[in-house]
């Protein structure tokens, strides 16, 4: 079975804000805050929604989703491969894409 998940950077935002569609089916959005050194769930306006976060130095998760769905299920994915990218290039990424399977 083959799992694929998309992060574009959502343009015209302060702190990076990524939309994330996992599947071509569910949607999240992330936020990439060099300041708090973390990755944080977030709505559409880049606003947290949830204590939900990965830290970036260490990758260690914490907080938990409000909504256990799919979406959020993947928010480590999506976050890992985040912080993987931004260390690699120095600087937030415009988009990655990753299929598994």
């Amino acid at each position: 079975m083959t799992f694929h998940f998309r992060l574009t950077r959502v343009p015209g935002t302060p702190t990076p804000l990524y939309k994330g569609e996992v599947d071509g089916t569910h949607e999240v959005f992330v936020i990439l805050d060099e300041h708090s050194r973390s990755i944080r769930a977030a709505d559409s306006d880049g606003t947290p929604v949830t204590s939900l976060r990965m830290d970036i130095d260490d990758g260690n998760l914490s907080g938990t989703p409000e909504d256990p769905d799919a979406a959020a299920k993947a928010f480590p994915l999506l976050a890992a491969h985040l912080i993987a990218e931004w260390r690699k290039r120095g600087h937030p990424p415009q988009e990655i894409r990753k299929v598994f399977g």
